[in-house]
């Protein structure tokens, strides 16, 4: 076994990782997203990372603001624009929650309207409240478009005691992961002892054709990296991904020793599937998975409502 495969003893296994809060109930990466997967009870809150053009380091998935906010509206000739071309403070002028309830009417909430985009600091924060300790599980998103970002993440979990500690269960308080074999690199540099995953997707990076020859040489390139962790796709009801996560894929990884942390488990099918191929799941129904594990938790709405949302 490698030695990134022995590493993974200090993550546990069944992991419930609630992939970008609980966008299933509230608008993706908001406070009440989060909020909603932390005292449900999820392990772990996902959370996509990119940073402002004055160094505001945000959680938000897109590579622009045109699905999840109003920028059309108050930045019409710059709908197209990055993130990193926006400052913090144009960022709050954007509202990030109205369009949930434009797509999703059966689940929308008045006090949803007028959401903020927020700060990864605002999410540690937010992590630390309650009875229920998650952890954090970030992704250095579109790592390209900010060079320095890692550095810039290691700052900010320094300065909030969150860097390489763990919880007294023994959990890793943060994992890291990264699409991005240049961003795995700088990852490992800058948290020599933080768990780290590479996520793979179809048809890209070292994933050019879905092989045994090109997953070796993913999961070769993984381990040099000391990563402990892939995260593959696969083909759920809701996602209609790449299936990453065929029998012989999962044997390939584990064989290495690593840990499977696959996307997304977002209905019971998906989870009675491909669950039992999987160490921990990402997913936007956080609540479906803890009844998987036998879990209990208290009802969503119930808890959307008890913090006035």
């Amino acid at each position: 076994m490698s030695l990134a495969g022995c590493k993974t003893d200090k993550i546990p296994t069944n992991l419930v990782i609630a992939h970008r809060g609980m966008p299933y109930h509230a608008p993706e990466e908001t406070l009440p997203s989060f909020l909603l997967a932390r005292v449900l009870g999820a392990d772990y809150l996902e959370a996509d990372l990119q940073r402002t053009k004055d160094g505001v380091i945000i959680t938000l998935h897109d590579d622009n603001l045109k699905r999840t906010t109003n920028i059309v509206d108050i930045f019409p000739d710059r709908a197209n624009e990055p993130v990193s071309s926006f400052t913090w403070a144009e960022l709050q002028m954007l509202d990030a929650g109205s369009w949930f309830n434009e797509a999703y009417p059966d689940r929308a909430r008045d006090s949803y309207a007028g959401l903020k985009i927020i700060t990864l600091e605002q999410l540690i924060k937010l992590a630390e409240q309650g009875d229920n300790t998650p952890g954090l599980y970030l992704e250095t998103k579109h790592a390209d478009q900010f060079p320095g970002i890692e550095a810039d993440l290691k700052k900010i979990l320094l300065s909030h005691n969150w860097y390489q500690q763990h919880f007294t269960d023994g959990r890793p308080k943060v994992i890291l992961q990264t699409f991005s074999p240049t961003s795995l690199e700088l990852l490992r540099k800058n948290f020599p002892d933080t768990p780290l995953g590479y996520l793979w997707w179809a048809g890209s990076g070292c994933l050019s054709e879905v092989d045994k020859t090109h997953i070796n040489g993913c999961l070769d390139f993984a381990e040099e990296q000391g990563a402990q962790i892939i995260g593959p796709s696969f083909t759920g009801d809701e996602s209609k991904y790449y299936n990453l996560l065929e029998p012989w894929i999962s044997e390939l990884i584990q064989s290495r020793g690593l840990q499977i942390h696959a996307y997304t488990f977002d209905t019971q099918k998906d989870i009675e599937l491909f669950a039992p191929l999987s160490d921990g799941q990402f997913t936007n129904r956080s609540d479906l998975l803890l009844d998987y594990y036998g879990r209990e938790h208290r009802d969503a709405d119930e808890i959307l409502t008890a913090f006035n949302y």
